[in-house]
């Protein structure tokens, strides 16, 4: 009877530790999530509203919104602008697929980032909702996009029209309302591309005549140009493709006055 009572206590003691160390799996939320067809929060995203700012009576010094417009900066037609008219820009160091910043630190300094609130608005002016977008960027703030292209704002402009950031560095150009760059041919002061002194750039097909003629002295275009002595397209000219480090090989150093292309 004893050794009966004894098994009958080790089976109840098997049984008790069993279910004492019997526990469920943990579970991947995420994975449940997935599972059970339960989408992931969120985060919140600006909204995209056709119009301007104003339109919406958005005070103009108010914070977490932005506005992107098509517009006309210098030579650059069509360029996008911010709600104050001033040019809108991209870099080449970036990224577009997937959209990712390369500018912080001094760069941020001079290349101010346009950015918005998580649950802000950004303001289309022309632009197509499809073309915008937000990019985290490394200081967590949200970065908007145009064409998967961070958009950014130069420090040296001041006023609507001021381009002084297009053509800098060969990295830096007005952007263009689908994300590309807003001008094909650039026109330097300086010998050798030199970016530290003034630029101009050309966009479109047709005449244009220079903003400030008679100061070039080296070109880059992706495509055939011709420069010309007079306005309107008259007297001497020459015609070139892609970069030309020193016009003064072609007797043309400082008598660029109007382009056509």
């Amino acid at each position: 009877m004893a050794r009966k009572h004894s098994a009958v206590l080790v089976a109840l003691l098997a049984v008790g530790v069993t279910a004492c160390t019997h526990q469920e799996p943990p579970q991947d939320t995420s994975a449940l999530a997935v599972e059970k067809n339960i989408p992931a929060k969120a985060e919140p995203t600006p909204l995209l509203l056709s119009g301007t700012a104003r339109m919406y009576n958005v005070a103009p010094d108010s914070e977490g919104w932005a506005q992107l417009g098509v517009g006309k900066s210098g030579a650059l037609d069509p360029v996008l602008v911010d709600a104050a008219g001033l040019t809108l820009y991209r870099f080449d160091d970036d990224s577009s697929n997937p959209p990712r910043s390369h500018c912080d630190g001094d760069c941020a300094t001079a290349w101010r980032p346009v950015t918005v609130a998580a649950n802000g608005r950004i303001f289309l002016d022309g632009v197509r909702k499809a073309s915008v977008g937000v990019v985290r960027r490394s200081d967590g703030a949200l970065q908007v996009t145009v064409g998967g292209w961070p958009v950014y704002r130069h420090a040296a402009d001041t006023r609507p029209g001021d381009t002084t950031g297009h053509g800098v560095g060969r990295r830096w150009f007005g952007l263009s309302p689908s994300g590309e760059r807003a001008s094909s041919t650039i026109l330097f002061d300086g010998t050798a591309f030199d970016d530290s002194e003034p630029t101009q750039a050309v966009t479109g097909r047709g005449c244009v005549n220079l903003p400030r003629p008679g100061v070039t002295s080296s070109v880059t275009s992706s495509g055939w140009i011709t420069l010309w002595s007079g306005r309107d397209c008259t007297g001497k000219s020459v015609t070139v493709r892609g970069k030309v480090a020193d016009l003064a090989s072609a007797r043309f150093d400082d008598t660029v006055v109007s382009v056509s292309s």
